[in-house]
């Protein structure tokens, strides 16, 4: 993957994501200091990048350490035609705080759950409808690892292979 893909965002606009991805509660005056630029100049560039969908600022927890008692992932297999309705319709459910369209007429929706019954009830309503062809659910008793913070490739990494992982060292 090369930075081709990101043609939406400059240099300025990288650097100004990777600085919030770092401490999303950064001020936009220290923003500025540390990117030659004015304060006014971040604040109209975050403006437009949330106002674009290009980022959002948001604290990122894990369920389990929260004491949420049942995070399930469920892969699902849809009938041709009805994967954005059954998409839609798992990112609305209250349950859910992950769902994602894959290729081949698949979903992948992460829930959470006061317990088995709820789990039970929730896979029985929503993945137990017509047009399910498949599901398989796994019960999450331990998260690893979740990175949504990475870094977004520059010019300059153009040539170089995509480390989405990649800090940013200047």
């Amino acid at each position: 993957m090369t930075a081709s893909i990101y043609h939406q965002l400059d240099e300025t606009d990288r650097h100004i994501v990777d600085l919030l991805r770092e401490d999303g509660r950064m001020p936009f005056r220290e923003i500025g200091r540390q990117l030659d630029v004015s304060e006014s100049m971040v604040r109209k560039r975050v403006t437009r990048l949330l106002d674009q969908g290009w980022m959002k600022i948001q604290a990122i927890s894990d369920p389990l350490k929260l004491g949420v008692p049942v995070v399930a992932t469920t892969y699902a297999t849809v009938k041709p035609g009805q994967t954005e309705d059954f998409a839609n319709r798992m990112a609305a459910h209250p349950a859910v705080r992950y769902a994602a369209v894959g290729i081949g007429n698949r979903l992948v929706v992460e829930s959470l759950h006061a317990d088995h019954k709820e789990l039970h009830a929730f896979l029985e309503s929503e993945l137990g409808r017509p047009g399910i062809e498949t599901s398989e659910t796994l019960l999450v008793v331990d998260i690893k690892k979740s990175v949504w913070d990475w870094a977004i490739p520059g010019e300059s990494d153009a040539h170089t292979e995509f480390d989405p992982l990649a800090r940013r060292t200047a």
